[in-house]
């Protein structure tokens, strides 16, 4: 897969795209007066807000594996969030109403324009690649399982910019493509000099070091470019990220975004301020539900209970109480199930609803958890379920979260655990502050979120 990267042309025509809109609707109701100095702060906000949003989103990130929908998509994220801000800016010194046309106009002109150069330029990008132009012959070095997997790639996906020369390898056999083998590896320097080759790809055996090293020279002395295939490829998941150790050069095998402080940095800034936000706007509800528990059921309203987290640290969660008060073993080790006889009648309600998750909100302010993440475990499941599903743990390299990727595709309550760390992964290795947005407002209006809460 070809690496996306944030795009400076594509942040600068956006940008310009905007001060041009919201210059022009300007001109169009006022005519030709000096502009205000309201009016030149809320460029200012326009801009800085659009710098975070490139900065900590895929919007302006493309590439030419770039899917279209998604990409589009993408953009509309980007535009809603800068769209709120700068709303929600203008609202708080009491000026929207007046100039809502002076706003709203020039956002969705811009949103339409930079949709639509998007879709221009990757239509007639797409177009061009896969009718020839700008294409990369590829001569394959390797017979085995990783040069199988690589030409299939190859063939399989023009797109990408690769047209399969020719391979060489010491042993023919039948997965190779009809009229594509040229013969062994050492007729290298022959082919090499003979035909168009851009760029040789190396899928050999890692244990075959002293072959690599051999091509690999050959192509510095040929001059063209050769990439290799590690033959560990299953245990990458999606992109391998190169760090290094000193000299030492560090291959990971996922990709994880929240790695990076400033990733850190923006998702824990976000969690103070909405779980701040929750915590005052809902306080009044708070005491009406509380109310609700004490004359319904026996015990305390809130419910501790310790569970696992970043870096397998125990914490102990919050809730309100939605059960009978049960003896500790019995909390920590019984799965809750349909028509759970210890939930309480008030607390099917607040379960429905997730309102009983609501306490965790104080769980985010103090750096426990986050508001988007993997939902914590208890330690019994923990230990059970990490002998079961060998990637169950990998949960745990992040925040646990009030939501998560899981829980919004239904995969909550007495479903399938593989199916929640399959979507608990994914949320890991594809983080974005914009991944975090949809998944809180799935959480309130999505189909999926309460179909398995009980």
């Amino acid at each position: 897969m070809i690496t996306k990267s944030r795009s400076a042309a594509i942040f600068i025509f956006d940008l310009l795209v905007l001060y041009a809109s919201f210059l022009g609707i300007f001109v169009y109701y006022n005519g030709l007066i000096p502009v205000s100095f309201k009016a030149n702060m809320l460029m200012m906000l326009v801009g800085f807000m659009w710098f975070v949003i490139a900065f900590n989103s895929s919007t302006t990130s493309i590439s030419i594996d770039s899917k279209i929908l998604s990409t589009l998509k993408d953009t509309l994220i980007g535009y809603s969030v800068l769209s709120v801000s700068v709303i929600v800016a203008v609202a708080a010194f009491g000026n929207f109403g007046p100039n809502n046309k002076l706003i709203l106009w020039p956002l969705f002109i811009s949103l339409c324009l930079s949709m639509g150069i998007r879709f221009f330029c990757l239509v007639c990008a797409k177009h061009f690649v896969k009718e020839g132009y700008q294409q990369k012959h590829v001569l394959l070095v390797g017979g085995g399982r990783v040069a199988e997997k690589a030409i299939n790639q190859i063939l399989s996906s023009r797109h990408l910019g690769y047209r399969l020369y020719g391979v060489l390898a010491d042993k023919y056999h039948e997965s190779l493509p009809k009229g594509f083998y040229l013969g062994k590896q050492d007729r290298f320097c022959e082919i090499a000099r003979a035909g168009p080759i851009d760029e040789v790809i190396v899928a050999l055996p890692l244990r075959m070091e002293k072959e690599i090293m051999e091509v690999v020279e050959k192509c510095n002395q040929e001059g063209i470019r050769v990439r290799i295939v590690p033959d560990f490829f299953r245990l990458i998941r999606n992109r391998a990220v190169l760090d290094s150790l000193g000299d030492l050069p560090l291959l990971g095998i996922r990709t994880e975004p929240l790695s990076l402080l400033k990733n850190r940095v923006t998702k824990r800034a976000f969690d103070i301020c909405f779980s701040l936000a929750v915590l005052v706007i809902l306080s009044p509800f708070f005491l009406i539900i509380a109310l609700l528990i004490k004359l319904t059921s026996r015990g305390p309203v809130f419910f501790k209970q310790d569970r696992v987290g970043a870096n397998n640290i125990k914490f102990e969660i919050y809730k309100l109480r939605s059960m009978t008060v049960q003896a500790r073993k019995e909390s920590d080790t019984v799965w809750t199930t349909a028509d759970d006889s210890r939930v309480t009648k008030i607390g099917r309600f607040i379960r429905k609803g997730n309102i009983d998750e609501l306490p965790q909100f104080w769980n985010v302010l103090t750096g426990n958890m986050s508001v988007v993440g993997p939902r914590p475990e208890r330690e019994h499941f923990v230990e059970q379920f990490k002998n079961d599903i060998s990637h169950y743990k990998v949960r745990h390299l992040v925040k646990s979260g009030i939501t998560g990727w899981a829980q919004v595709n239904g995969w909550r309550g007495d479903t399938s655990i593989e199916k929640r760390v399959e979507c608990d992964i994914d949320y890991i290795e594809n983080w974005s502050f914009q991944v975090d947005l949809k998944i809180i407002y799935l959480t309130l209006f999505g189909r999926e979120t309460n179909r398995n809460a009980y």
